[in-house]
């Protein structure tokens, strides 16, 4: 009897020591990760204006290259050295109102794009299927007044205006990363509507950005 006796006591006290031990040790909640929102001032995107046939200013028709990734221009527009181009260094390029993905026919990387119809901060996944390369019929990110980031004459003024609540996003030359881009300002120093074009000149972009590097399709 004393045996059965001590035989409970002695797994009543297992049983205790290992909730304890589960009550003290609970699996650990994933922190959130932190992606911080960086800002891109005056990025020139074939600002050189001569004057072409028809007396039009016009560029050189040359792109400025940015990498995403690394916050950083891979090659400006004007700049004599192309090769950089053709590589996966840089995620989007831009030359005038036009923005270009690395990826399709436009680039050798695996990136991808898509305007989405809302907000910066609401944009907090990325909707896979809606990515595409560019293509010879069509960019991802369309070009033409309304059509994609921008409105064209706007107020009367032939003035290049980002649309509110429409955000680019855009997966990386290495297919590995997820950004968000909302265009703030198409103009140097980045007014809203310049008063002054030749204090503010056209074709240099301030945009925010959040970008994701760990291959989550996902802003949260």
């Amino acid at each position: 009897m004393l045996n059965r006796i001590a035989s409970f006591a002695l797994a009543t006290l297992l049983l205790i020591t290992l909730s304890a031990c589960d009550d003290s040790n609970p699996a650990a909640p994933e922190e959130p990760v932190e992606l911080d929102t960086q800002t891109v001032e005056d990025l020139p995107a074939d600002p050189t204006v001569t004057v072409g046939e028809n007396g039009r200013p016009q560029g050189l028709n040359q792109y400025t290259f940015f990498s995403l990734r690394d916050n950083e221009i891979v090659l400006e527009s004007g700049t004599e050295a192309r090769a950089d181009s053709n590589s996966t260094a840089w995620d989007i390029a831009l030359q005038g109102t036009t923005i270009r993905i690395n990826g399709g026919t436009s680039g050798p990387g695996n990136g991808a794009a898509y305007v989405a119809e809302a907000a910066f901060e609401n944009v907090v996944e990325v909707d896979t299927e809606r990515l595409q390369p560019d293509t010879e019929e069509a960019l991802a990110i369309p070009t033409g007044s309304g059509n994609g980031w921008y409105n064209y004459n706007a107020n009367g003024q032939n003035y290049v205006r980002p649309i509110p609540g429409r955000t680019l996003v855009v997966r990386t030359a290495d297919g590995d990363g997820y950004a968000k881009i909302r265009i703030q300002s198409y103009y140097e120093g980045a007014p809203e509507l310049p008063a002054d074009r030749q204090a503010h000149p056209s074709r240099y972009y301030t945009f925010d950005y959040v970008v994701r590097t760990d291959g989550t399709p996902s802003f949260e």
